[in-house]
């Protein structure tokens, strides 16, 4: 009985920092606070597909949102612009970074003060991987995150020893 509640608890905390989908997972999942009065806010993360396949995201939905949509930095006409995108597709066995200046969760009417530390949870729509549910930590505004720890093993299936070694991951100092 021990044992099944030790492994009850580990598995519970650890899906909160990953969630799969038919060949998508998502690890470092977080949003941030946002000013008093604010009604919009980002969210970042990464998205390995872990499938043979390629998976188009098309879209997401918040508990804490009216409006979710994928955007993009984009450098036009010498200055940076924040762009909507429709659709964007994770080729198979590569990994998508969401982070600031470039791809990004918009978070639309968001419905009360985010406070860091809290969880919410995100899902993210794909046309041909089924979806991702997964729980965001809110992190601050000002304060500089860090990554969230890397797990060895995402879910019941091993992961240890495929394809994650080739996944592009972010440099250092990409996280705000």
């Amino acid at each position: 009985m021990k044992n099944r509640l030790i492994c009850c608890f580990v598995f519970c905390c650890t899906a909160a920092h990953f969630a799969t989908a038919d060949g998508l997972i998502a690890e470092d999942v977080y949003i941030r606070a946002a000013p008093p009065g604010q009604q919009t806010t980002v969210g970042y993360l990464s998205l390995i597909n872990d499938s043979d396949r390629a998976c188009t995201i098309t879209g997401g939905s918040s508990s804490i949102a009216s409006r979710l949509e994928i955007h993009e930095h984009q450098h036009s006409d010498g200055m940076m612009k924040m762009r909507p995108v429709p659709s964007l597709t994770v080729p198979a066995g590569e990994t998508q970074v969401f982070r600031p200046g470039g791809f990004h969760l918009m978070l639309f009417g968001v419905d009360r003060q985010l406070t860091p530390g809290e969880s919410h949870s995100i899902s993210l729509t794909s046309e041909d991987c089924g979806s991702v549910a997964m729980v965001a930590e809110v992190r601050s505004l000002f304060k500089k995150s860090d990554p969230a720890p890397k797990m060895k093993s995402h879910s019941m299936n091993d992961h240890s020893m495929g394809k994650h070694g080739m996944h592009k991951q972010p440099a250092s100092g990409d996280q705000q």
